[in-house]
């Protein structure tokens, strides 16, 4: 794998490559004593860029308990880790029906787990090369995730647990949909749920609500229409939240 493949590869995610490394110290070595990586966190550290992009995480490092620790450090910094392994196997997946919508992803969505959340769906919009506006996608999500949030009284049973599920269907729009518990009847809770959801549409996002799950259920669908050709490349110094 050379620099030359990745930054094709930033290319092809519409990424503003700021700073390229490339480290010949073996990958058994902690990654924190190596040169090259400590030049990638100095750079993510001060927001000169959004996240970083690399082959694969083994390629980071080789050892299983510090990949953990790398994405630990990703999301206390909110930055991203684009891999390029990962879209070659997406690529390699069975195609859908043109019918279809053409990719989702979902996550059980808990107050404990937002910001691993928040993480994993930037990433994956990342990878399936969404050509919308990452940031105010991730902010629409964090709005959505709010309500669950109010909800939390509700919580401490399989039932009770949120689901988000990311799709972007063939026109490349994003569809953010939040199924979460029916509205409990505190008016803090309902008070936030409604400046979420107003937040989210001073966004850009289309919301519509309704009932799922036998009446058990609420779900909120935010859209959001992919950005115009003079907005889609996103700047690697631009600090996503």
């Amino acid at each position: 794998m050379t620099l030359t493949s990745l930054r094709a590869f930033a290319a092809r995610q519409g990424f503003n490559v700021v700073h390229e490394v490339y480290d010949l110290t073996s990958l058994h070595v902690p990654a924190r004593r190596r040169a090259g990586w400590r030049t990638v966190e100095r750079v993510i550290t001060s927001r000169r860029a959004a996240g970083l992009v690399a082959p694969a995480a083994n390629h980071i490092s080789a050892v299983p308990a510090q990949q953990s620790a790398l994405r630990r450090w990703l999301l206390s910094v909110s930055a991203f880790a684009a891999y390029l392994d990962d879209v070659r196997k997406t690529a390699h997946r069975r195609p859908v029906a043109a019918d279809r919508l053409e990719r989702h992803q979902s996550y059980t969505c808990s107050p404990n787990e937002l910001g691993t959340l928040r993480n994993d769906a930037r990433t994956h919009l990342t990878l399936v090369g969404w050509p919308g506006d990452l940031a105010t996608a991730i902010q629409v999500l964090t709005c959505l995730t709010h309500i669950p949030v109010a909800r939390a009284p509700l919580a401490g049973t399989a039932s009770s647990a949120a689901i988000l599920r990311l799709t972007v269907t063939e026109r490349e729009e994003l569809v953010i949909e939040l199924q979460a518990p029916q509205a409990c009847t505190d008016r803090a809770a309902a008070s936030l749920t409604a400046r979420s959801l107003t937040q989210a549409r001073l966004l850009g996002a289309e919301i519509s609500c309704g009932l799922s799950d036998g009446a058990r259920a609420t779900t909120v669908r935010a859209r959001l229409r992919p950005s115009s050709p003079d907005h889609r490349v996103r700047s690697a110094g631009r600090r996503w939240r």
